[in-house]
């Protein structure tokens, strides 16, 4: 079966991404209820785009990851884009990436810019970069935020 993204839009500011609805994800929306996930192995590389509600990399992409859940192996290879809702690194990732949970294990390398809301970093991974915590957790907890910060005079 062969689902439409072309009308799958990226987020690039933090306003979209704070109010980017996982729920409706189509990979996720699709599957729901199932146990769904894309194997990228050894032998294989992406250039261009991997759209998937879950994926485990073992192989090489350069290009964009958009799932909400992605692991990079100890094998795996990310050049480019990572957008996902978690994001555990085994391997090496080398790109853009702006993630809500980040935890880059021992032998794990992170090379670039992210954005993050938390990341948990093993005494044995290495990472070079820009690392920026995002701020707005949500439309809705902004909201929040900035009256309480009104009400607080800050």
């Amino acid at each position: 079966m062969k689902y439409d993204y072309s009308s799958l839009v990226v987020p690039q500011r933090e306003e979209e991404l704070a109010a980017f609805d996982w729920e409706n994800f189509l990979p996720s929306k699709i599957t729901r209820g199932k146990r769904c996930f894309s194997i990228v192995d050894e032998g294989t590389g992406i250039e261009g785009k991997l759209i998937a509600r879950t994926a485990f990399i073992h192989g090489e992409i350069q290009g964009l990851v958009f799932a909400e859940h992605v692991t990079v192996e100890k094998t795996g290879i990310v050049h480019g884009v990572i957008f996902c809702r978690t994001l555990c690194i085994i391997g090496h990732v080398k790109a853009n990436v702006v993630c809500d949970n980040v935890f880059i294990r021992d032998g794990g390398l992170m090379s670039g810019a992210l954005k993050y809301k938390t990341l948990k970093i093993e005494s044995d991974a290495a990472i070079t970069g820009k690392f920026e915590r995002r701020t707005l957790l949500s439309a809705q907890d902004s909201q929040g935020w900035a009256a309480e910060t009104a009400l607080a005079g800050i």
